[in-house]
């Protein structure tokens, strides 16, 4: 995939980000879960978790201080991780974790990434594997 369709797959992902969420603000009856996420096509999966990927390796953790050891662990973890890998890897963490499934989206793909860097992030963080927000 090139650079600018890259970019140009970024945009509508964002832009279906922002009209979900404002969808689901309107609603506020519910909230997206997996099952949701699941019934979503594969483009936009991968989209989403790409986001994901793309604030985990960005925004360091709340308590983390500079030199930023868990946000340096994701930005190499994620960085050779293609969207069907990450796709693939939500999916699997959902399989094992049911109860996880059932809450709200972001955090089972932030767990599901945690879980995917977790070697990674032991290496580079002295306290260990945190919690994800």
């Amino acid at each position: 995939m090139t650079g600018r369709a890259r970019a140009r797959l970024l945009r509508a992902t964002l832009l279906s980000i922002v009209s979900l969420l404002l969808s689901a603000a309107a609603s506020a009856a519910t909230e997206f879960t997996y099952q949701d996420y699941a019934k979503a096509p594969e483009g936009w999966k991968r989209g989403f978790v790409f986001g994901v990927a793309r604030y985990m390796s960005t925004v360091a953790q709340p308590d983390e201080e500079p030199p930023y050891p868990v946000r340096t662990a994701f930005q190499r973890c994620l960085a050779s991780s293609t969207d069907a890998l990450l796709v693939h890897q939500v999916d699997a963490y959902a399989a094992a974790n049911p109860a996880n499934a059932k809450g709200p989206m972001i955090a089972l793909v932030m767990r599901a990434f945690f879980d995917l860097c977790r070697a990674e992030i032991q290496r580079a963080s002295p306290r260990g594997v945190p919690s994800p927000r």
